[in-house]
């Protein structure tokens, strides 16, 4: 049992990181310092939608833990 909430936050914490660079590298993208060889209108919706996908991301990460809490909380 102690294994499996270990290898959870793990996972967790994982899940944020990729959520919080996701949304990084799509600033990054939008901002302009990356892919400047790439059109104006394609390079913004691009990284929107990675700015987009690390925000879904980081929320439903979220509700997971969330609901996992409330789980344990109840056993």
């Amino acid at each position: 049992m102690i294994i499996v909430l270990k290898l959870s936050n793990i996972s967790a914490y994982l899940s944020y990181s990729v959520s919080v660079i996701t949304f990084l590298f799509g600033s990054i993208i939008v901002s302009g310092m990356a892919f400047q060889y790439v059109p104006a209108q394609l390079r913004i919706t691009f990284g929107v939608v990675l700015m987009l996908w690390g925000i879904y991301r980081f929320v439903s990460t979220r509700v997971q833990s969330r609901r996992r809490n409330e789980c344990e909380e109840e056993e």
